[in-house]
């Protein structure tokens, strides 16, 4: 069976609170001057408010829930508003065989609707990438992240209510609850924070007080949500702000001893968390320990070993043993999208080994190809303190996909959609240089015309051409 849903927020505290937060979303594209932006922060703030409503958006006609119909309905919108755009897709081939692969693997192995569901999923990731994009181009710089932070307000004040109503989910084998905002499950909640965590550490031009209370509100929030792999992720993330984001706001000269206090924070931070969550992440060093039994047969799991790490670890060998007992063609094409469902109920918490056992080899090959593709556009950034920052929140992403998945879920795919189109952006290649026109003055006359020198034969105009 698939795991259980967490309960929805009692509709006395939701309905008022959306309402609520409704008004303060028409408040933030009102300011937004460009369409890209104004739909930017309403399908990000949609999604949000939709999974506290997962009671309703999960429910089917026809074989397809609400929340798929509200992805074909973004995709729509979205290609309508950004049609001058679509044509910049042709620049990411990588993405679109990775697409085309998907595509081919539903067919082949009759999955047509988890096929539909899955590029209605990349298809709201294009749809973010490009109106990031547009909205850094039109603007000149990043400031539509600070307007879309007000579509990070739902979730939070949404689990500032499961809080305060004890509406939680006993999700870990310790007794745990984790408290989710009425989501369906901890790793989307989670998820949506990391993103929160990334956008406020990112935007220019953020009240600095402001600024520190979104991260610490992010990260004691991640505390809350009771999911360990975000704390891994987010880990990166916050050294990325730390030790070069910070300084990117500070003058030139400043910026080395800056990048030397947020490192000596940072290390603080670290050995801190390293004592408070000690506990939680046990877990993890054991796994790290036994890095040479990682991928073996699964009957060699002792029920110890099933419970390690939330049992990832054994539901990852039970996938490698699924994939390597296919045919030749799922070896290439996988099994199909969502394929996992009836043999393993439970995904495969691991992005590159759901996409080996859904989309074979080739579909593996093609998504860490994407990565590698985007964190090296990172890399080929001047400004060295961006470079720093992004390429640490591109790590984080990558930590984030080892332990969950973020590509089966649209809050891991609007994470990485705003921040590919902010890398896109900064990359050199892209970088939009001022247009500066000369003024060529016209040239001097050298010579006195024949027909000035006798004034009795002025020069007479063609008659058609006067």
């Amino acid at each position: 069976m698939l795991e259980e849903a967490s309960r929805a927020l009692p509709s006395y505290a939701l309905h008022p609170a959306t309402l609520i937060l409704f008004i303060l979303l028409i408040r933030a594209v009102m300011k937004t001057p460009h369409a890209s932006g104004r739909l930017l922060i309403s399908i990000v703030w949609l999604r949000y408010v939709m999974q506290a409503y997962h009671e309703i958006t999960y429910i089917s006609f026809g074989g397809v829930s609400i929340n798929a119909l509200g992805s074909l309905a973004v995709c729509c919108v979205g290609a309508f508003v950004l049609r001058r755009q679509i044509g910049d897709l042709g620049r990411y081939p990588i993405i679109l065989s990775l697409i085309a692969v998907v595509m081919a693997s539903g067919l082949m192995n009759g999955a047509v609707e988890p096929m539909i569901e899955t590029v209605l999923k990349w298809g709201y990731f294009l749809i973010v990438m490009l109106a990031v994009q547009d909205c850094i181009r039109r603007d000149g710089d990043i400031r539509i992240l600070g307007l879309l932070l007000w579509a990070f307000a739902p979730p939070l004040v949404y689990q500032a209510l499961s809080i305060g109503l004890g509406v939680g989910k006993a999700g870990e084998n310790d007794g745990s609850i984790s408290f989710i905002g009425g989501y369906n499950h901890e790793a989307a909640f989670s998820i949506v924070l990391v993103t929160c965590f990334a956008v406020a550490s990112l935007a220019p031009k953020l009240n600095p007080v402001v600024r520190l209370f979104l991260l610490v509100v992010c990260l004691a929030g991640i505390f809350a949500a009771n999911y360990r792999t975000s704390f891994i992720a987010i880990a990166p993330i916050a050294f990325g702000y730390f030790v070069f984001g910070a300084a990117r706001a500070a003058k030139p000269a400043r910026r080395i001893l800056i990048s030397l206090v947020g490192f000596i924070v940072m290390a603080g931070g670290f050995v801190a968390a390293n004592v408070l969550l000690a506990e939680r992440l046990n877990d993890v060093a054991i796994a790290a320990g036994e890095t040479d039994d990682l991928i073996r047969p699964t009957e060699e799991f002792t029920v110890a070993d099933q419970k390690l790490l939330s049992g990832r670890l054994y539901i990852w060998n039970r996938y490698l043993e699924g994939y390597g007992a296919g045919d030749d063609k799922t070896l290439l094409l996988g099994h199909g999208p969502d394929s996992w469902v009836e043999p393993f109920g439970v995904y495969a918490h691991n992005t590159i080994v759901s996409y080996l056992y859904e989309f074979g080899l080739v579909g593996a090959t093609l998504i860490v190809l994407v990565w590698l593709a985007m964190l090296g556009r990172a890399l080929s950034i001047r400004d060295w303190a961006l470079r720093g920052q992004l390429v640490c929140v591109h790590i984080g992403f990558f930590l984030l996909n080892m332990a969950t998945m973020p590509f089966w879920q649209i809050e891991g795919l609007i994470l990485y959609g705003v921040l590919c189109g902010y890398t896109v952006c900064m990359s050199p290649s892209r970088v939009r240089k001022p247009m500066i026109r000369h003024y060529t003055p016209p040239p001097k006359m050298t010579k006195t015309p024949d027909w000035w020198k006798d004034p009795a034969r002025p020069p007479e105009l063609d008659k058609s051409q006067a």
